[in-house]
Protein backbone atom coordinates (compact mmCIF):
# COMPACT_ATOMS: atom_id res chain seq x y z
CA UNK A 1 0.00 0.00 0.00
CA UNK A 2 1.72 3.47 -0.99
CA UNK A 3 1.80 5.98 1.38
CA UNK A 4 -0.20 9.52 0.68
CA UNK A 5 2.06 12.69 0.58
CA UNK A 6 0.66 15.21 2.72
CA UNK A 7 1.30 18.95 2.13
CA UNK A 8 2.95 21.20 5.27
CA UNK A 9 -1.00 22.71 6.19
CA UNK A 10 -2.58 19.70 6.23
CA UNK A 11 -3.78 18.19 9.26
CA UNK A 12 -4.71 14.56 10.32
CA UNK A 13 -8.20 15.41 10.71
CA UNK A 14 -8.32 16.08 6.39
CA UNK A 15 -7.83 12.47 5.96
CA UNK A 16 -10.82 11.54 8.07
CA UNK A 17 -12.66 13.97 6.39
CA UNK A 18 -11.28 12.83 2.82
CA UNK A 19 -12.01 9.41 3.61
CA UNK A 20 -15.33 10.00 5.12
CA UNK A 21 -16.80 11.62 2.43
CA UNK A 22 -15.16 9.03 0.07
CA UNK A 23 -17.54 6.08 2.03
CA UNK A 24 -20.35 8.42 2.22
CA UNK A 25 -20.60 10.77 -0.66
CA UNK A 26 -21.84 13.53 0.67
CA UNK A 27 -22.35 15.10 4.11
CA UNK A 28 -22.03 18.04 7.14
CA UNK A 29 -19.57 18.74 9.48
CA UNK A 30 -22.47 17.49 11.80
CA UNK A 31 -22.62 14.46 10.50
CA UNK A 32 -18.84 13.57 10.36
CA UNK A 33 -18.48 14.61 14.25
CA UNK A 34 -21.35 12.78 14.73
CA UNK A 35 -20.77 9.41 12.69
CA UNK A 36 -17.32 9.02 13.14
CA UNK A 37 -14.67 9.44 15.39
CA UNK A 38 -12.99 12.93 14.65
CA UNK A 39 -11.89 14.14 17.80
CA UNK A 40 -13.02 17.39 16.56
CA UNK A 41 -16.04 20.01 17.28
CA UNK A 42 -18.56 20.48 14.23
CA UNK A 43 -16.95 24.03 13.87
CA UNK A 44 -13.28 22.39 13.20
CA UNK A 45 -14.65 19.91 10.66
CA UNK A 46 -17.15 22.79 8.84
CA UNK A 47 -13.67 25.33 9.38
CA UNK A 48 -10.69 21.99 7.60
CA UNK A 49 -13.86 21.69 5.25
CA UNK A 50 -13.26 25.18 4.00
CA UNK A 51 -9.46 24.76 3.86
CA UNK A 52 -10.01 20.99 1.86
CA UNK A 53 -11.91 23.27 -0.56
CA UNK A 54 -9.61 26.10 -1.52
CA UNK A 55 -7.48 22.92 -2.28
CA UNK A 56 -9.67 21.92 -4.48
CA UNK A 57 -9.87 18.31 -2.77
CA UNK A 58 -13.71 19.39 -1.51
CA UNK A 59 -16.36 20.92 -2.76
CA UNK A 60 -19.73 22.65 -0.84
CA UNK A 61 -22.88 22.05 -2.67
CA UNK A 62 -24.80 24.74 -1.03
CA UNK A 63 -24.15 28.84 -0.54
CA UNK A 64 -24.68 28.18 3.00
CA UNK A 65 -21.88 25.31 3.24
CA UNK A 66 -23.90 22.70 4.77
CA UNK A 67 -23.19 19.99 2.20
CA UNK A 68 -19.54 18.82 1.31
CA UNK A 69 -18.58 16.20 -1.47
CA UNK A 70 -15.49 14.66 -2.34
CA UNK A 71 -14.00 16.18 -5.50
CA UNK A 72 -11.97 14.24 -7.91
CA UNK A 73 -9.01 15.79 -6.81
CA UNK A 74 -9.44 14.41 -3.43
CA UNK A 75 -10.68 11.02 -4.78
CA UNK A 76 -6.92 11.16 -6.89
CA UNK A 77 -5.54 12.21 -3.91
CA UNK A 78 -6.47 9.23 -1.51
CA UNK A 79 -5.87 6.78 -3.47
CA UNK A 80 -2.35 7.91 -4.69
CA UNK A 81 -2.98 8.20 -7.96
CA UNK A 82 -1.34 11.87 -8.23
CA UNK A 83 1.17 13.31 -5.96
CA UNK A 84 -0.75 16.63 -4.43
CA UNK A 85 0.67 19.37 -3.44
CA UNK A 86 -2.48 21.85 -3.21
CA UNK A 87 -1.63 25.33 -1.49
CA UNK A 88 -5.23 26.23 -0.65
CA UNK A 89 -6.36 29.74 -0.59
CA UNK A 90 -7.70 29.79 3.15
CA UNK A 91 -5.78 32.02 5.60
CA UNK A 92 -6.25 29.71 8.86
CA UNK A 93 -4.38 27.03 6.78
CA UNK A 94 -1.25 27.67 7.64
CA UNK A 95 -1.51 28.20 11.55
Amino acid sequence: MAIRKTARWQRSIDDRILEHLRDDSVSTARQMTIRDNTHATEAQVQDRCRVLTDADLVAFLTENQDFVELTTEGEQYLEVDVELYPYPRHPKAME
